[in-house]
């Protein structure tokens, strides 16, 4: 926290944009928050559900942990519910940043959680114990990885206002766009396909682990990283709490660009139409 007092406001300048209207503007993101520890909670039921197909000694010795993990989502789960209020999420944004910062990582150790189960279910000579406590040793040292290359970009004004942020592009840029999601998917889902037509229960436990692997990464490397940054300065920069006006101004603006979006549509839909019936009506003229 020390180091980080050197850096002034517009050194921060990046995560503003999100929080004035993006993804992490506390409105909209108070309808959302609920995702996570929704998530959590399902999963960490699943895994205890799993446990049950292991062994009953698996199950007794591991309950404790399930029943932590479980409590714990639900607990924030009940949290982030109540900022489905637009007045509770804009009063207490700093601690709705805050529930996200826990509720992302731990739904993303549940989620990883399940798989190890299922897979000691699958195979009793799993070393379920030994594998967990890699993933957590390992998860902790890509976040760390990850806090180290952001502060270094800090220092490099990677984000300072039109910087090029965590994933090196600016926040006015796609971060990914559905295209190339749909082309990895399909390209994903293909090669899943083969594993598990090769190697049977095996490839389908690869399969699982390499999710378990992609998805930890994305949230202990990126999505973490960016709510503390993005908390940090809530809790250090009055301006980056969005104020009861600026929402007002920022729900205007949605709407207007919402109305111009769908008038747009509209448009080339009418063009669209206008230009299949002078087709049609040329055809006819020719055939005339």
């Amino acid at each position: 926290m020390t180091s980080l007092k050197k850096f002034t406001e517009r050194d921060f300048e990046f995560f503003r944009n999100g929080v004035l209207s993006g993804r992490l503007n506390p409105v909209s993101m108070g309808k959302a928050l609920f995702i996570f520890p929704l998530l959590s909670l399902c999963t960490a039921l699943g895994a205890y559900s799993a446990s049950r197909s292991v062994s009953p000694n698996f199950t007794e010795f591991w309950f404790p942990f399930f029943t932590f993990q479980g409590i714990s989502s639900l607990l924030l789960l009940l949290l982030s519910i109540s900022f489905f209020f637009k007045k509770i999420s804009l009063k207490y944004q700093r601690f709705q940043m805050f529930i996200l910062t826990l509720s992302a990582p731990q739904m993303a150790f549940n989620l990883s959680l399940v798989f190890l189960v299922k897979t000691k279910m699958d195979f009793s000579s799993f070393p379920f114990t030994i594998v967990l406590i890699s993933y957590v040793i390992a998860g902790f040292l890509v976040f760390c990885l990850s806090l180290i290359r952001a502060y270094r970009r800090l220092k490099g004004g990677e984000f300072r206002e039109n910087g090029r942020g965590l994933l090196g592009k600016q926040y006015s840029e796609s971060l990914s766009r559905f295209s190339n999601i749909a082309v990895f998917a399909i390209i994903a889902a293909f090669l899943g396909a083969i594993v598990v037509s090769l190697f049977g229960l095996v490839g389908q436990d690869i399969v699982t682990m390499f999710v378990m692997f992609v998805v930890s990464v994305i949230i202990y490397s990126v999505g973490i990283t960016e709510f503390i940054f993005v908390l940090y300065c809530k809790l250090r920069f009055p301006s980056f709490n969005i104020t009861a006006e600026q929402q007002v101004k920022i729900d205007k603006d949605d709407k207007l660009f919402l109305e111009h979006i769908n008038r747009l549509e509209k448009e080339e839909k009418e063009a669209i139409k206008r230009q299949k019936h002078g087709k049609r009506k040329n055809s006819k003229n020719f055939r005339g």
